[in-house]
């Protein structure tokens, strides 16, 4: 697959050089005008193009997708354009600002038959598998929780004025959206998607630095609890009523799996080691090369992901947080 990449933020300059190694072709970087000299340095050593000029990517003809690691607020139009132009899109979590933007892109991506694919690292990993495998093993489930705190220095940037778009409620920002993201996806992979939530956030600025959500799935409980002002060790635990499973790290990484039973049983899985990001380009892989069916797949895993946004909406929703794209 041919790929452009669009951004040059963390995340692009993280992944794009990975996904070369791992048979995918980068044939071009985008970026702004003012992080042009960002898109050539990324761009020189991957033997890719680099431009300010999206429109003019999505014209040429070797290029079969676009990968979208740009601030949230950009997800939609981006993703648009790019399926209007017929090109398979690799979006960056979230799917988009809202849900309703996150269903629109999804049903432009099955109207022009082409994947959408939602490149939330937690859905892909051995160690979020294992703990599908084992989850019948606790019995019935009564609470589940996921957390991801991690301190975050623009946090302090933040603080003096000087806001991030990861804090950035115009850019549909807050911890809820970035590492709570991992924590929602995780719960909805393993339990689907929940009767209600609510989200009690401790707000500054009109976004959310921290939260916990709780989801709400009539038998039992489960929370996800995300922190960009505060830090924590991570982890993942299932309470049910048989025993528990626990998960050392954070969702979206390569965490130590338990299982302890209550008839003194105890499992441990230790994942492979592989970069955290090599299982989700290979399902791509998988899907782009698995014609009608692969399709099917990558949309069944985007609606999984549409499960998640609407969460997130819900959650924000309830704490009052307000993104512009709400009000469209």
């Amino acid at each position: 697959m041919r790929v452009a990449v669009v951004g040059t933020g963390f995340i692009s300059t993280l992944v794009a050089p990975k996904i070369v190694r791992w048979g995918y072709t980068v044939t071009d970087v985008v970026s702004t005008p003012r992080s042009l000299t960002k898109a050539q340095e990324l761009a020189g050593p991957l033997g890719a193009r680099a431009s300010c000029d999206y429109d003019a990517v999505l014209a040429r003809e070797d290029v079969d997708a676009v990968y979208l690691g740009i601030p949230n607020d950009l997800h939609h139009d981006y993703a648009t354009r790019a399926l209007r132009a017929g090109k398979h899109v690799i979006l960056e979590k979230p799917m988009a600002a809202n849900s309703a933007q996150a269903q629109e892109i999804l049903d432009l991506a099955r109207e022009r038959g082409l994947l959408l694919f939602d490149a939330t690292t937690t859905f892909y990993l051995p160690t979020t598998r294992r703990v599908a495998e084992w989850l019948p093993l606790v019995g019935d489930v009564k609470l589940a929780v996921a957390n991801y705190s991690q301190y975050s220095s623009r946090y302090d940037r933040f603080k003096r004025g000087d806001v991030a778009p990861a804090f950035d409620p115009a850019h549909a920002g807050g911890a809820l959206m970035d590492l709570g993201h991992y924590c929602v996806s995780w719960l909805c992979r393993m339990f689907g998607e929940p009767r209600g939530v609510t989200y009690a956030a401790n707000v500054e600025r009109g976004i959310d630095t921290s939260g916990v959500a709780l989801l709400d799935y009539g038998d039992f409980k489960a929370m996800s609890i995300a922190a960009k002002d505060c830090d924590a060790p991570s982890y993942q635990i299932v309470q049910g009523s048989a025993g528990y499973i626990r998960v050392d790290g954070k969702p979206n990484g390569l965490g130590t799996v338990e299982l302890c039973l209550h008839d003194g049983s105890v499992q441990t899985y230790v994942p492979p080691e592989q970069d955290q990001y090599q299982g989700e380009f290979e399902a791509l892989r998988t899907f782009a090369e698995g014609g009608d069916e692969g399709l099917e797949e990558c949309w069944r895993m985007a609606e999984l992901g549409l499960v998640v946004s609407r969460v997130q909406t819900q959650a924000r929703a309830s704490a009052g947080i307000v993104f512009a794209a709400d009000a469209r």
